[in-house]
């Protein structure tokens, strides 16, 4: 039996029967659905994370050489991800009691999506840029060729 996931669910040839048996059952049991249809985007990519990570590195370096010694690269990444990505609500169950609580936690990157990851890393260079900390960007990287295809 096939499962959807919160955030949804890329459907292709492959599952697409599947999903159809889903939403039928779920339609005939008397369940209203809200389906929002969007085209599929990948996830960030593995490349964008260990360079976001590679900077958060250089940021680090640069701001303890500043004299803000409390800036780790974990730091610098919540940083980046509370000014330029936000919070989003988390809703936990006590297994015990069934309580419920909602909590605020800052977005995480590897939920976003490949042009979601693109524009936060844009912002982040940006601010960088702004503060005299010049981040390196390979030329074989994800990030310039995205960067010289917005260009064109």
């Amino acid at each position: 039996m096939i499962h959807i996931p919160r955030e949804g669910i890329c459907v292709h040839p492959d599952n697409c029967e599947a999903v159809k048996k889903l939403l039928d059952r779920e339609i005939n049991s008397g369940q209203r659905l809200l389906i929002k249809v969007e085209p599929w985007h990948e996830k960030r990519t593995l490349n964008q994370n260990a360079m976001f990570h590679a900077w958060m590195g250089e940021l680090s370096r640069f701001l303890i050489n500043r004299g803000r010694p409390f800036c780790s690269p974990e730091w610098c990444k919540d940083a980046m991800k509370f000014t330029f990505l936000g919070f989003e609500e988390i809703c936990y169950t006590d297994v015990k009691t069934g309580a419920q609580i909602v909590k605020e936690t800052l977005r995480q990157t590897s939920k976003l999506r490949t042009g979601e990851m693109f524009q936060f890393m844009t912002q982040v260079e940006a601010w960088c840029l702004n503060i005299g900390c010049f981040l390196r960007v390979p030329t074989t990287s994800e990030f310039f060729a995205l960067k010289r295809k917005q260009e064109e």
